[in-house]
């Protein structure tokens, strides 16, 4: 069964409209119940500029409290998140992410943007219960840093009475709101961290927010080396949030563009995204510096145009990747996956010719392949697994081993021929034998699990290169 993939998106004029359910929009005229509210101004310009709307046609209704929901969506517009970019295998749900959500509420595409986009909401927020001002402060704090849109700075501790009462984790983006001027202690010196926070509060923080923003632009950082945790952020957005992103660095170290290449383009491959391609190697000049493991992603990146060769027929393996260079190349790769539908399913049985694809993956595209079969044949599990041994000991990526054999329960249905490979795979733990301790050699392989040895593969190679 084929895959659906959902592209979901909103219009920039959507991301910038706030709505509450049942409220209509007063454009033009002044909210009638602002005249003893404190920074009405605010609130007023707020209006004008579409980004916040009244409960009725002229009433804001400023005294009442907010909800998680209300909170969730004010945050979300103000700061014009959307899901513009990104593709979903399927149509997420809000209680995808949140388990007391309605996938039919007025709120549910807003909770879907804020945990698509990294917003820090509980798993178990409740849409309708009432905001407290110090959960606000810090969920509209977290959202313009994980945006991108402030500057880091060092804030200066400020004091207040009622300090002790703030919970522990909120306080570091609380301190941070208190210097860019986002909230204000009262006049007792207080913050009222446990008071539900009032529709005029919370307009006059955003409003803040947005001046601060304004006067304090965050530095161009298109220039900048992508971090691993970065560069997963932006495979995302290609690969949708269902993807699973594995990397074993630390996330703060800095990509390079074959590891990200290579991340980009195994995601994609892991995921089922990308079409089974007849990759035809392209000379590469410095692909002596790239780790074998890589150039068959690389190979695959320069064939499906995500990437190319800089004048000299260099790729630049080792250079730092930047966020503008990484952004281009995602941006290609989601063009290319909007012209071509997804491929099959990750449970198929795989052909000849897709193995041989897959294979090149993690042995590197110049490795030799020779298979004497049809390339439409299907692949069995045994047929498969000596094909990626015997290929990585050709090519010399395999030390000898000293093979201690173990027990496979339907070892007769092995092909003697295909019975060393095997072994040299449940060895290195590229395969598994299932509970039973069968190896089920005859089963066709799929996708997944192929995809799966590939990515084990990879993991030792890489092992071996560090030693």
């Amino acid at each position: 069964m084929k895959k659906t993939f959902k592209m979901i998106t909103i219009t920039a004029a959507a991301a910038l409209t706030l709505s509450f359910a049942g409220q209509q929009f007063a454009s033009a005229a002044t909210f009638k119940d602002l005249n003893n509210v404190q920074d009405k101004e605010k609130i007023i310009a707020l209006q004008n500029s579409g980004l916040i709307k009244g409960i009725s046609t002229y009433l804001f209704g400023p005294h009442m409290a907010i909800s998680e929901a209300e909170g969730v969506q004010m945050i979300v517009n103000a700061m014009g998140l959307n899901l513009d970019l990104v593709r979903f295998i399927k149509e997420p749900k809000a209680t995808d992410y949140f388990a007391n959500a309605s996938n039919s509420a007025w709120y549910s595409q807003a909770l879907i943007i804020a945990a698509v986009n990294g917003l820090d909401l509980p798993t178990d927020l409740k849409p309708n219960q009432k905001l407290t001002r110090e959960e606000f402060t810090y969920q509209l704090i977290h959202a313009i840093e994980i945006s991108g849109q402030l500057p880091m700075v060092k804030p200066v501790v400020v004091e207040f009475k009622d300090q002790d009462q703030v919970k522990v984790d909120y306080s570091g983006s609380i301190q941070r709101a208190l210097n860019y001027g986002v909230v204000q202690l009262d006049t007792n010196g207080k913050l009222n961290p446990k008071k539900e926070i009032t529709r005029a509060e919370a307009a006059v923080e955003i409003s803040n927010a947005l001046a601060y923003l304004k006067a304090h632009p965050a530095p161009v950082a298109v220039n900048e080396t992508l971090t691993a945790e970065q560069a997963v952020q932006l495979i995302k957005q290609a690969a949708g949030p269902d993807a699973d992103l594995q990397i074993k660095i630390d996330p703060k170290s800095r990509m390079s563009r074959e590891s990200f290449t290579y991340l980009l383009v195994h995601t994609l491959q892991t995921s089922g995204q990308l079409p089974m391609i007849n990759v035809i190697p392209v000379e590469v000049k410095d692909e002596n510096q790239m780790d074998i493991s890589n150039s068959g992603a690389i190979q695959t990146a320069i064939a499906l145009g995500f990437v190319t060769l800089d004048e000299a027929g260099n790729f630049n393996p080792k250079a730092d990747i930047t966020r503008t260079a990484g952004t281009a190349i995602v941006n290609k790769a989601v063009e290319f996956l909007k012209a071509h539908p997804a491929p099959e399913a990750v449970s198929e049985i795989l052909t000849a010719e897709q193995a041989i694809q897959l294979i090149k993956e993690a042995v590197g595209s110049k490795a030799d392949l020779q298979i004497k079969i049809d390339p439409k044949a299907e692949m069995t599990r045994e047929s498969f697994t000596y094909l990626l041994v015997h290929t990585l000991q050709t090519s010399g990526q395999l030390p000898l081993l000293n093979l201690i054999p173990v027990e496979i329960k339907d070892n007769g249905k092995i092909d003697i021929l295909n019975s060393g490979a095997i072994q040299t795979a449940i060895s290195l733990k590229i395969v598994k034998l299932d509970a039973n301790g069968n190896f089920n050699p005859k089963d066709g392989i799929t996708r997944a699990d192929a995809t799966a040895m590939v990515s084990q593969v990879h993991e030792i190679l890489k092992g071996f290169a560090n030693h």
